[in-house]
């Protein structure tokens, strides 16, 4: 009889036991709970997640494709930290990611179209430079200033005759770019 009772008092030990590491089990890590973030309504949850997931994982690829889907989200700030955070990551991107940022370089917003060149920038993107050369004649100076940028390390030697003009600009930094941006791409292969 006391060793019936013995086994009793196990299996009563045993299943606390598992009923107290149950929760600790099933809880999701710091990151499994930012990827969820990446999933909320409220638009600066998800910037705040996206942030915290490249500062604190930045080898992790676990989110990378919550954050893909967010490319084409209709809130402009998790549109361009969605890209950002890609880019500073050096995500691989499929050719459908790439035209997501891609149609970010024709918004309104400049900047918007200075996260995607950003963005562009940390990415296998160079099928996307006929898309930046235009930007090299955009109203504002500091898109212009990020397209150079953008160009002088997607782009090869062809490009220097497009921004060569940029040289006499009226904006002494969209010179000096424009400047940085020749010398980067006479020095490439």
């Amino acid at each position: 009889m006391n060793t019936i009772w013995q086994r009793n008092l196990v299996w009563v030990f045993t299943l606390a036991a598992l009923a107290l590491a149950a929760p600790l089990l099933s809880a999701a890590t710091p990151e499994e709970k930012l990827i969820k973030d990446l999933q909320s309504k409220n638009a600066s949850t998800v910037t705040s997640a996206l942030q915290k997931l490249e500062k604190e994982y930045p080898t992790s690829t676990n989110a990378f494709p919550a954050m893909k889907q967010l490319l084409t989200d209709p809130r402009e700030t998790v549109r361009r930290k969605a890209a950002r955070v890609l880019g500073v990551l050096h995500a691989e991107v499929s050719d459908a990611d790439l035209k997501a940022i891609a149609a970010m370089l024709k918004a309104s917003a400049p900047n918007e179209i200075i996260d995607a060149l950003k963005a562009l920038r940390g990415l296998k993107a160079a099928p996307i430079v006929p898309e930046i050369v235009p930007l090299l004649q955009h109203s504002s100076p500091n898109v212009i200033r990020d397209a150079c940028r953008t160009l002088a390390v997607l782009g090869g030697k062809d490009l220097i005759p497009s921004i060569e003009p940029l040289l006499n600009h009226k904006v002494p930094a969209v010179k000096a770019d424009a400047q940085d941006a020749i010398f980067q791409l006479k020095a490439k292969p």
